[in-house]
């Protein structure tokens, strides 16, 4: 008889401390990629420091961050693990009432300016083109696609449920209730585009015992991930737009579909905050990215900017008399009578 499987946790770290900390952090409802990346960060600071993170130093701390410098880690790498430190010693700090916490002096390296590239309209048809089979695989990625053009993320995709698709036959009403970041439900109303490909999808989609709205094809029930993985999303949008020949910036596939629904929505002239809450931004200064002025649509806003009054075509009119006001004379007191 073959042994059992043994259950692996989900925890990156067998430290105590680290183990408090993730079953505190969930409770505070962070997600889990959060909770995952905080805790492998603090797992790489406790083997420099042997295990000892109650009695790591500040100097232990600053030691730290310059060899992930002299390693030439990237400065995203490095503000995310200075971030985790400052979050968990923070958290150390209020678990013994210590007066301060020991990072708090600690900054996160200043990232460049990030720009996002997108796709334009046209490579956008370019890019459905490439869904041309009519078959069940076919299918169920067009419908993944739309989904990131409405500004979906990868995780939020993958998650969806299927009894989170509500009013999928009424186009007024179609909505999905989407798991944002932190575990937070949104409802959002879905695209004609995006309402077109998920009724096509449901329409071929195989009978399964599953709640996921999407899964590996052919659906296998012996295997232990049903959902699909984000890093397979990945590839299998790597080889459509392979396919359909547009070009996508390195590293990411399905999110240049969400940087692409963020700059249309810019410009289609929805508001910043409209584009925020489908973006799901919980700071507006990252949907800003989408809003910065180009040269090309400052020129379209001053072309805008006219004054359509006319002048009447008997000329200007005579500037208005002005009538001084007249005073009023002062009243008097009446003299009094003399005495006789």
């Amino acid at each position: 008889m073959p042994g059992r499987r043994r259950l692996r946790s989900p925890v990156p770290s067998n430290h105590p401390l680290l183990l408090e900390w993730w079953t505190d952090l969930e409770g505070e409802d962070h997600g889990v990629n959060t909770r995952l990346a905080y805790v492998r960060d603090l797992k790489d600071f406790a083997e420099y420091v042997a295990g000892n993170l109650e009695g790591a130093s500040a100097d232990d701390l600053i030691r730290f961050t310059r060899r992930m410098t002299e390693a030439g880690l990237a400065v995203a790498t490095r503000a995310r693990r200075i971030t985790s430190l400052r979050q968990f010693y923070e958290w150390l700090r209020r678990r013994q009432g210590r007066p301060f916490s020991i990072a708090q002096d600690l900054r996160p390296p200043r990232r460049r300016h990030r720009v996002h590239r997108w796709g334009t309209e046209d490579q956008v048809a370019q890019f459905r083109a490439a869904f041309q089979e009519g078959t069940p695989r076919v299918i169920r990625d067009r419908a993944m696609a739309e989904l990131g053009l409405m500004g979906l993320r990868v995780s939020e995709v993958i998650r969806l449920d299927i009894e989170r698709v509500v009013h999928l036959a009424d186009a007024e009403r179609a909505s999905l209730v989407v798991l944002r970041k932190g575990n937070k439900e949104q409802v959002l109303p879905v695209t004609a585009d995006a309402r077109e490909a998920l009724l096509a999808w449901l329409a071929v989609r195989p009978p399964a015992p599953t709640t996921a709205l999407f899964f590996r094809l052919p659906y296998q029930p012996r295997r232990e991930r049903v959902r699909l993985h984000y890093a397979s999303v990945e590839k299998i949008f790597k080889r459509y737009a392979a396919a359909a020949g547009v070009p996508i910036p390195e590293g990411i596939a399905f999110h240049h579909l969400r940087h692409t629904a963020g700059q249309q929505m810019a410009s289609v002239g929805l508001g910043i905050e409209e584009a925020q809450r489908l973006l799901g931004h919980a700071n507006p200064a990252t949907t800003q990215i989408y809003y910065e002025v180009t040269d090309q649509r400052l020129r379209r806003a001053a072309q805008r900017l006219r004054y359509r009054g006319r002048v009447p075509e008997a000329g200007f009119p005579p500037p208005a008399r002005r009538v001084a006001a007249r005073r009023r004379p002062r009243e008097r007191p009446a003299p009094e009578p003399r005495p006789a």
